[in-house]
């Protein structure tokens, strides 16, 4: 069998390009809808991976109807180069972004990035959340026509849980909150998707959708601590011989 190298570049200029494609030789009302969606530091900890202590049925219903990547890799460790690889499609190498400090404008300022693309060719675009590194000055305003950046309510800041440095680092902290989903920023999202892909919109549209958790700090509606009782959890082990 042979095999096909193909760049990140590539892969996103050919599927954006044939999602254009199709709809434009299908007429405007046949255009499909996109819906991208990024999870904040989201590893492969997760039921469609055979992971034993997840509970994640939502996403492993989206891995059962779509296509499941084995041997998927991040660009870069760090979020802000990561990210402004992914969207730009050029490796960090060629952004020259290796940092969150840097604004991806600042060295791409002409590059067209997915979403942008997407305008440019009629769709309405909407970000919801991170989809970039963050909003205001590392967002990109060529890419959207309208933005949703939610924030926890009263009660979602109230809570158990504890800094686990001592304060030292103020995000490095979990909370079991009190309130309900619609009381933290991805419960907020997902109900703002849900009515924005329900309405009825006479241009196609370009949704990306950013949830913020796992990432830390790790808070989250009490009910999903409960998921996972301590006493039911193994922590696991070091080995002996590692190197720390």
């Amino acid at each position: 069998m042979n095999s096909i190298h193909v760049t990140r570049r590539g892969f996103l200029r050919a599927s954006a390009g044939a999602l254009l494609a199709g709809s434009a030789s299908a007429g405007p009302e046949r255009r499909r809808n996109v819906l991208f969606i990024a999870v904040d530091d989201l590893n492969h900890s997760l039921g469609c991976y055979g992971h034993r202590v997840a509970r994640t049925p939502n996403i492993d219903r989206l891995a059962g109807s779509g296509i499941r990547f084995d041997r998927a890799y991040c660009q870069y460790p760090v979020c802000n180069p990561s990210r402004s690889s992914l969207l730009s499609g050029l490796r960090p190498d060629s952004t020259g972004i290796f940092d969150n400090e840097t604004r991806f404008r600042s060295r791409l300022p002409d590059v067209v990035t997915l979403p942008q693309l997407f305008r440019e060719a009629g769709y309405v675009t909407a970000r919801m959340g991170k989809i970039f590194h963050t909003a205001g000055e590392f967002d990109d305003p060529k890419a959207w026509d309208t933005t949703f950046d939610p924030r926890p309510t009263a009660i979602g800041r109230k809570g158990q849980g504890r800094n686990l440095t001592g304060g030292q680092v103020k995000w490095c902290h979990w909370l079991a909150a009190a309130g309900k989903d619609e009381d933290q920023p991805d419960g907020q999202l997902a109900a703002e998707a849900i009515r924005l892909l329900e309405q009825n919109c006479d241009r196609p549209f370009f949704l990306g959708l950013g949830f913020h958790k796992p990432h830390d700090p790790f808070i989250a509606p009490k009910r999903y601590f409960d998921l996972y009782p301590l006493d039911q959890l193994t922590p696991p082990l070091v080995p002996q011989d590692a190197s720390l």
